[in-house]
């Protein structure tokens, strides 16, 4: 009974592992893309900055809109200053020729104040409204929108950016998979020409030193697939931040992909002409100056700057604004039903003399202009050359694909043919594996030239932001 619960056991945790890993088989580029849009976390701080500009933008709306207090405030005096200010005093009172009638009349400071209290309550009302500030509102609101605009810029860039990443994160994990494979088969063939080295050597047909090269190159290949599995841990954990995920469970690895699908796309640019290639790169790089969002970034940081030279300008101009305020309460009951009032006043501000502040911000926004103008000529220089590069980069890829496939076609037969010649004893040793390592190495150098084609169209999307 306890032996046939551990078989079930055992074959419990077999099946859950078979499902397992083929979830994790099963993130197509597509699918990780879309995940990691959805759960990265430095691109989705970048959207919280994108809807932190939105709101700056409509908070700058708010300032040509009146604003409305209700102001409150108590004034508690000590008992000497109370007691002072009523103190009555015997005023005399004269006729209308000057002289005194005998007769006198109380007053105090509270009586001629309209009343003096020991604790004075003081509402009002107010109501403001900018007229006119130099343009401060206007270019204030002209900055925060072309400031949400970049952000929106900003935040097409992380996303190429994030997009590339992945990409290369996925691709790299296959590569590196791949390579794996092949380790595996080249130490499976190290292993299996030093047996056959054994028994050659032990009929005394190869040296001694022919088995320990052959006894080297195993070790050789053993701690290369280590250093593999290593690195693919490394990546894995890579993969599983940038996705974004909470659990590593939830890490579904790369799905395989048809590399032989890219080889129509390969011939073509393989044997594309000269005047295919230059209408290309024409094409490409006119979509990049329309479409790339760093670019168009940079274009809105000069309008910013630009503006923010008008800022500095307006702090020259005179300011216009109006406040209306109504009293309800000055006196010592706080129930609106007091000293009621109101009063409007226009008030107009010319600036005179402020030490040099005005002149100073506007001779800093000047050079901050022509400091924002050199950058973005620079940056803009430094895409379209990367743009550029990166269509030739797609071309030589292609090339590469090409190349790779000869020379493992050519490593294939060459290594048949050496292979077969050493079991009949009429090459040596050393041509034996160094036939085997030229294999083995344009097998992954195909491979490899094949993730990298992938990984250079990627590159292109990234400036061209399609």
């Amino acid at each position: 009974m306890r032996k046939m619960f551990t078989k079930r056991k055992i074959l419990f945790i077999f099946i859950s592992a078979i499902l397992f890993s083929t979830n994790l088989c099963a993130l197509s580029l597509d699918k990780a893309i879309s995940t990691a849009v959805q759960n990265n976390k430095s691109f989705i701080a970048q959207k919280y900055t994108y809807q932190q500009y939105k709101w700056n933008e409509k908070n700058a709306i708010t300032n040509f809109l009146p604003k409305i207090n209700l102001n409150a405030t108590a004034v508690r005096i000590d008992n000497d200053t109370y007691e002072e200010a009523n103190a009555v005093m015997q005023l005399q009172v004269y006729d209308a020729l000057g002289i005194p009638t005998g007769d006198y009349v109380p007053i105090s400071a509270g009586m001629m104040s309209g009343g003096i209290y020991k604790t004075t309550y003081m509402t009002d009302l107010t109501i403001q409204q900018p007229i006119f500030n130099g343009g401060k509102l206007f270019l204030g609101h002209q900055i925060a929108k072309l400031s949400t605009k970049q952000a929106l810029q900003n935040l097409a860039s992380s996303k190429n950016d994030l997009e590339y990443n992945v990409a290369d994160s996925y691709l790299n994990i296959l590569k590196i998979q791949d390579m794996i494979k092949i380790a595996k088969k080249s130490l499976a063939s190290s292993r299996a020409q030093l047996k056959k080295i054994y028994e050659k050597f032990n009929v005394g047909v190869v040296k001694k030193s022919d088995v320990l090269q052959w006894e080297v190159k195993v070790e050789n290949d053993k701690i290369t697939l280590e250093e593999l599995k290593n690195g693919l841990s490394v990546l894995k954990t890579y993969w599983f931040n940038i996705l974004g995920l909470v659990s590593l469970s939830e890490a579904a690895m790369p799905d395989r992909i048809d590399l032989s699908s890219y080889d129509y796309e390969i011939t073509l640019l393989h044997s594309i002409s000269e005047v295919t290639k230059f209408d290309t790169l024409s094409y490409v790089l006119s979509v990049v100056k329309a479409e790339n969002p760093d670019l168009k970034s940079l274009a809105l940081t000069e309008r910013i700057a630009k503006t923010a030279q008008k800022l500095a300008i307006s702090n020259f101009l005179p300011s216009l604004n109006l406040q209306y305020t109504r009293t309800f309460d000055q006196d010592d009951k706080l129930n609106f039903d007091g000293a009621k009032s109101w009063n409007i006043a226009a008030i107009f501000s010319v600036p005179i003399f402020h030490f040099g502040t005005n002149i100073t911000n506007l001779k800093k926004s000047n050079f901050e202009y022509k400091s924002v103008q050199l950058q973005l000529e620079d940056a803009r220089e430094k895409i379209l050359m990367a743009a550029e590069n990166s269509v030739y980069n797609l071309i030589t890829k292609a090339k590469r694909v090409i190349s790779g496939k000869l020379a493992y076609e050519n490593a294939k037969e060459n290594y048949s043919i050496v292979n077969n010649l050493f079991d009949q004893g009429m090459v040596t040793n050393t041509e034996l594996m160094d036939a085997e390592i030229m294999l083995f190495g344009s097998e992954l150098n195909l491979q490899t030239s094949y993730y990298d084609f992938v990984l250079a169209k990627y590159t292109l999307e990234k400036y061209t932001n399609k």
